[in-house]
Parts: structure tokens; C-alpha cells; sequence
């Protein structure tokens, strides 16, 4: 299993994110906070194994590492991360870290049991257009975006379960406002349509210059993710979508882009499959969003 040093810092990773959520969980459940000096060093230590493994995914190829579904998974799981890291120095917004961790966690634990787990590195196919490369870090960055997105919709969740039957013990006591929660939805997602919607807009174009160079399923799934946030967008700014709402419609969208991710890196497979290189040109793998 650890013959791959990417794969094994990619665990590392994964263990330490799990360390640092259980320790904040288990301090949460008993009303009060973790001791942050011990919980962000398995986070730092998380997030730079997690680097290092992406890094020397992306070697191997001399491009993004997000060929395949497990690298999608863990590359949205650090973003997640990365942006929480941001956020806490400017929000302050508590058990934020706890929730980002909780994330973190699942998503790396649950890409450990992805087929492609285990698979050859993949990365972005060469081309020779740049955008193409732009689309998938957009994309990817949106999508992460989105996944600190269900984690606050699902704080908000939380917060107004423990407020209408006036619980205000345990974890329940710690969770920020609603209106804090709900200003954030609104921003993050704000942030995530704006990104996807520029990703979209460059792969439509370089599908229709380079149909090679952008697979369909990946455009259609693409897509699809997109047009089911911007209707969310759409009726929230106008009042038509009740925070509640807003906040479900936030974590089941995620959750249906995190499945949708199972189509890309089957379309991805089948390519690799049905259309191998010829024998004189150079091994590319294809990649996926």
C-alpha cells in the first residue's frame, strides 16, 4: 500500500484529519471547545501531507492530479480545507474548523475505497491548450467551494434543530448565529457559481474548438452541477427560497456532485480503454472534474 509515497502522505493526510475531528468532536459533545493549538496542528499536519501526496501526484504526470475520482475527492478536500484556513482568521466563526475537519475526514476516508484509490497517477491530457488546465482548477476550486458550503448550510441545519426544541447544551451551545450562517451561505455561494460559471464558459469553448479536449459526460455532469446551483442562487436572491430550504438544497446539491464525480471517472476509464495513445506519442492521462 505504501510503495507510492504520494499514496502514503495521501493517508497520512487522511489519518490526521480524522485525529483532529475526533478530538473536536468528542470536546464538542461535552459543551465546550477544543483547545485550538492542539486541533490545528493535526490540521496543518493534515493539510501539508495532503499537499505533499497532490504535489507528487502531479509529478508523475507534470499536471493537476485530479485524473481520476480519488484524486477529484482529495484534491475537493483540500480546498475545503485550504479555504476554512483562510476564513478563520477573518470570520472567527466557531466550530467552523470542527465541521471542515469532519469533512475532510469523510471525503478522504471514503476515497480510500474508490476503485481508483490505488490506480497510476492522472492528469490533465496535453493538448497544448492551456484553458484546459484553467477549466479544471476552476472547477475543482468551485466544487471545493461548495463542500464548505454544505458544511455551514449543515452548522445552520444544526442550529435551528437545537433552537426550535431549545436544546442549548453540547454542541448545540456552541454553534454560531443563524444569521451568521445564513450571510455565509449566501457569500460561499456566491463565490462557488461565479467560479463554476467562468469553468463552464471555458469548457463549452474549448469542446467546441477541441472536442477532444473536454469530455462530453464531463461537460454534461459539469453542467448540470451548475445550472442546479444558480437556480438555488437565483431563488434565494429573490426571497423565494426559505433559509431552511436553502440550507438542504445546499448539502443535498453537494452530495449529488460528489456522486456525479463516479460518471467522470468512469467517462475517464473508457477513454483510456477504448482510445489508447499510439505507441509514438507520449503517455497522458486524461483528467476529470
Amino acid at each position: 500500500m505504501f510503495d507510492n509515497p504520494a499514496l502514503a502522505f495521501l493517508h497520512i493526510g487522511t489519518a490526521f484529519y480524522v485525529l483532529g475531528f475526533a478530538y473536536a468532536f468528542a470536546a464538542a459533545t461535552r459543551g465546550r471547545e477544543h483547545d485550538r493549538p492542539v486541533f490545528y496542528a493535526c490540521i496543518i499536519a493534515a493539510f501539508v501531507a495532503q499537499s505533499a501526496g497532490l504535489y507528487m501526484r502531479g509529478l508523475e504526470t507534470h499536471s493537476l492530479p485530479v485524473g481520476n475520482a480519488f484524486e477529484l475527492v482529495q484534491a475537493l478536500a483540500w480546498v475545503a480545507v485550504f479555504l476554512q484556513l483562510i476564513l478563520r482568521s477573518t470570520l472567527r466563526l466557531r466550530l467552523l474548523g470542527l465541521f471542515a475537519s469532519g469533512l475532510a475526514a469523510g471525503l478522504g476516508v471514503g476515497s480510500l475505497f474508490l476503485p481508483s484509490a490505488h490506480a497510476q497517477a492522472a492528469g490533465v491530457v496535453d493538448t497544448g491548450n492551456p484553458w484546459i488546465e484553467f477549466h479544471v482548477a476552476l472547477a475543482v476550486f468551485s466544487y471545493g467551494v461548495f463542500g464548505l458550503l454544505a458544511v455551514t448550510a449543515l452548522m445552520y441545519l444544526l442550529q435551528r434543530y437545537g433552537l426550535e426544541r431549545k436544546l442549548a447544551e453540547g454542541i448545540f451551545r456552541l454553534l454560531p448565529s443563524l444569521a451568521e450562517l445564513d450571510a455565509l451561505n449566501q457569500k460561499l455561494l456566491l463565490v462557488g457559481a461565479w467560479a463554476l460559471s467562468i469553468a463552464v464558459a471555458l469548457g463549452v469553448l474549448v469542446w467546441i474548438e477541441q472536442p477532444g479536449g473536454v469530455g462530453a459526460i464531463k461537460l454534461v455532469v459539469t453542467i448540470g452541477v451548475w445550472v442546479g446551483y444558480l437556480v438555488v442562487a437565483i431563488l434565494r436572491w429573490r426571497n423565494q427560497l426559505a433559509p431552511r430550504s436553502y440550507a438542504w438544497s445546499c448539502v443535498l446539491l453537494f452530495a449529488l456532485a460528489i456522486f456525479s464525480l463516479w460518471s467522470v471517472s468512469r467517462e475517464h476509464h473508457d477513454n483510456a480503454t477504448v482510445a489508447p495513445p499510439p505507441a509514438s506519442a507520449p503517455t497522458t492521462k486524461v483528467s476529470s472534474t
